[in-house]
C-alpha cells in the first residue's frame, strides 16, 4: 500500500515538475517565430475601423440614452398631471 501511495505521490510531482518546465519551451519556441508577412499599413486600416465602429457605437449609445431620459421625464410629467375624482363616490 506504501508503494502504490509512494509511486503515486511521485507521479503527481513529476507532472507538477515537469508542466512548467514543457510550458517555457513552448513559450520559448513561440518567441522565436517571426510574424507573418502582414502589410502595417492593414494593420493600420484595421485599426482606424476599428476606432470608427466604437465611435459610431458610442454615439448611438449616446442618442440612446438622450432620449430615454426624455422618455422617462416624459413618463414622470405624465405622473404628475394624474389627478384624483373624488365625486364618484357613494354618498350613504
Amino acid at each position: 500500500m506504501v508503494d502504490v501511495l509512494n509511486t503515486f505521490i511521485a507521479i503527481i510531482l513529476s507532472i507538477v515538475a515537469l508542466t512548467p518546465i514543457f510550458l517555457l519551451i513552448i513559450l520559448l519556441n513561440k518567441s522565436k517565430i517571426q510574424p507573418s508577412g502582414i502589410d502595417p499599413s492593414v494593420i493600420k486600416r484595421l485599426e482606424d475601423m476599428d476606432t470608427t465602429i466604437a465611435n459610431d457605437t458610442n454615439n448611438a449609445l449616446d442618442q440612446v440614452q438622450i432620449k430615454l431620459e426624455d422618455f422617462e421625464a416624459r413618463i414622470t410629467d405624465i405622473e404628475d398631471q394624474r389627478t384624483t375624482v373624488s365625486g364618484f363616490k357613494n354618498k350613504k
